[in-house]
C-alpha cells in the first residue's frame, strides 16, 4: 500500500509539472477544461470501473491525467457524453475490469473513438479525446 500511495504522490507532481507549462495549459483548454476544474490521476493499472466510479462525481467534460510509473509518461483523456451513433458497430462496451491506460492505449490508436459506459451522466455513451503535448513529461 506505501508503493501505491508513493506511486500517486509520483502521479500528483508529474501533474502539477505539466500544468505549470503554458503550452500544456492551452492543450487542457482545447480539450474542454476550465481553470478550477479538477483533474482526476489516476495509475495506468487503475481499473476502468475505480477510475469511473471517481468521474461520476464530476460535470462533464473530465480531465484523467493517467501516470505510467514504468517510464514516467503522464498522458491525458477527456471524457464527456457523445451524441447518438447511428448503427451498433460504431461504439464498443468497456469492460470494468480493464485497466484506464488499456483503455487509453486503445482510445489513442482509434479515430473518433466512442465507448459505451454506465456514467450517471445524461448520455451513457461517451467521446474520449486523448491527448498529451509532446516532450512535456
Amino acid at each position: 500500500m506505501a508503493g501505491d500511495r508513493a506511486l500517486r504522490l509520483k502521479a500528483g507532481f508529474a501533474l502539477a509539472k505539466a500544468l505549470g507549462d503554458r503550452d500544456m495549459r492551452k492543450l487542457f483548454e482545447q480539450h474542454g477544461y476550465r481553470s478550477g476544474d479538477e483533474v482526476v490521476t489516476a495509475l495506468e493499472s487503475d481499473l476502468i470501473q475505480d477510475v469511473f466510479a471517481r468521474l461520476r462525481r464530476y460535470s462533464p467534460p473530465v480531465v484523467v491525467a493517467i501516470y505510467w510509473p514504468d517510464t514516467g509518461e503522464l498522458k491525458f483523456t477527456s471524457f464527456s457524453p457523445s451524441q447518438e451513433v447511428a448503427s451498433e458497430d460504431q461504439k464498443e462496451e468497456v469492460g470494468g475490469t480493464s485497466t484506464i491506460g488499456m483503455l487509453y492505449r486503445h482510445a489513442e490508436a482509434q479515430q473518433n473513438p466512442r465507448f459505451v459506459f454506465k456514467m450517471n451522466w445524461a448520455n451513457p455513451q461517451v467521446d474520449i479525446q486523448t491527448f498529451a503535448l509532446s516532450g512535456a513529461c
